[in-house]
């Protein structure tokens, strides 16, 4: 199974059940289809302002253009009036930025047909590449019956292309993914693994842990969730032994000493909490290490279709076929790909090291709550010495017992899934980065807080 396809939001994006409905008030569905095979790849070149200065011949052979028409006319001349503007105001709203970035796009030939691309915009010296590949997943599906609704809102309601992005920013966050480059690298990998399976390869076991953290990342942050719901509930248990305390006993007695012992020590262990949270504890080390994920799953699937598109200009500048002057070409295409392993294999180093020091937390964490435990040992100790009088102490010890078996569940499910991430990204690891993989692990421990 692909993981359950990573998490349940991923099941929600790929359904018959979308609750997007296909519209064709001005969906070109029927027209002609500019064809071309799975196998090819292409890509262009364009100056920072989207006008075109160099792609290969797969890329003018469908388009239909000329070299002569191509070079220096703004990349739109291939864009296709189905396209909803929200989706380019998004990307370039990120390319701007420096940010790589993935789409489906309905293009339009020079004869009038369509193709649709998933391209890869990654912004270089100058300007910016864009690589496609033919989409033929699932996602693909859905991404056209989307685009079609979103095309229907922009001309019925008038939105602005600002506008329709806002909207289709919210669709993905009731999709389950919290941005669209979150959602973009979903993509991309399902359709480099529906490509492998249409080419009948393999697919890349790199990519696959990859892939397969994000389900037990979603299951770290449940865990962490449940980790400070169950801290939270125990808040009140030291002032309420201090109140039954006053009742049965002189101040200073054993009782009200054991609850001031625990409510020192809970306070330690809720300051230690502050081990899994980042950001000013405004979100989970889980929820920020699974962004960095999403970030490296994109650059990793990225990173072997620039791999292919290179190796796919190489050969076809030493046939010959490609124009003068193409060895530029793939000494970008060849520096791209440099770039965007070392940045997958920064992401995930980093990955490494941060679930390495949240392991080490909930070990720590896990010997303070062994201490608490102790100290409610001796409460019940002092109930049973107390004997009938000690029917008022009953609830807050009862209490104390189910917490203590509630946190150390949580806990040793932390630490289980600690060590299988470990192991995960240890597996998506670019050759280059696992020599000094375990260096950093054991010398290095990243500030959590930002």
């Amino acid at each position: 199974m692909e993981s359950k396809l990573w998490f349940s939001v991923a099941n929600r994006t790929i359904g018959t059940d979308m609750s997007l409905q296909y519209s064709t008030t001005s969906f070109a569905a029927h027209k002609d289809e500019a064809p071309f095979e799975i196998e090819e790849l292409f890509f262009s070149r364009t100056d920072e302002r989207g006008v075109i200065a160099a792609g290969n011949e797969v890329f003018r052979r469908i388009s239909g253009y000329s070299w002569d028409e191509l070079v220096g006319a703004p990349h739109k001349v291939i864009r296709h009036p189905d396209m909803p503007k929200g989706v380019f105001y998004i990307f370039w709203e990120r390319i701007k930025k420096g940010l790589a970035t993935g789409a489906y796009v309905k293009n339009r030939a020079k004869d009038g047909r369509y193709y649709w691309v998933y391209a890869i915009v990654s912004p270089i010296s100058g300007g910016y590449v864009s690589v496609r590949l033919k989409p033929t997943s699932k996602v693909f599906d859905s991404a056209k019956v989307a685009y079609a609704e979103f095309l229907k809102c922009e001309e019925e309601d008038g939105l602005t292309p600002e506008q329709s992005a806002v909207a289709i920013r919210a669709k993905l966050r009731d999709l389950g993914f919290p941005s669209y480059g979150a959602y973009s690298s979903y993509a991309i990998a399902q359709e480099m693994h529906a490509r492998d399976q249409a080419l009948s390869r393999s697919e890349d076991g790199r990519l696959q842990s990859l892939k397969n953290l994000l389900p037990t990342l979603k299951s770290l942050d449940e865990q962490q969730q449940s980790l400070f719901a169950s801290f939270a509930k125990i808040r009140g248990i030291p002032s309420n032994m201090r109140i039954v305390a006053s009742r049965l006993e002189p101040a200073g007695g054993p009782i009200s000493a054991i609850s001031q012992n625990y409510r020192l020590m809970s306070d330690e262990v809720t300051n230690h909490l502050g081990g899994f949270r980042v950001e000013n504890g405004s979100r989970s080390l889980a929820e920020s290490v699974m962004a960095r994920v999403y970030q490296g799953v994109f650059m990793m699937a990225a990173s072997r279709l620039q791999r292919e598109v290179k190796t796919v200009a190489s050969e076809a500048m030493t046939r010959g076929a490609e124009k003068e002057g193409f060895h530029h070409e793939v000494e970008v295409l060849t520096k791209l790909l440099d770039e965007y392993t070392l940045e997958s294999g920064s992401v995930l180093l980093s990955v490494f090291n941060d679930v390495t020091a949240l392991s080490r937390s909930a070990k720590d964490l896990r010997q303070l709550v062994t201490g608490l435990d102790s100290i409610r040992v001796l409460c019940r100790v002092e109930a049973g010495r107390l004997g009938t009088q000690s029917a008022s102490l009953t609830p807050v010890i009862d209490q104390l017992d189910t917490f203590h078996v509630e946190i150390d569940k949580t806990l040793e499910h932390i630490l289980e899934l600690a060590d299988k991430i470990k192991t995960l990204v240890e597996g998506a690891m670019p050759r280059s980065f696992n020599g000094s993989l375990q260096y950093h692990a054991t010398t290095e421990r990243p500030s959590h807080r930002t």
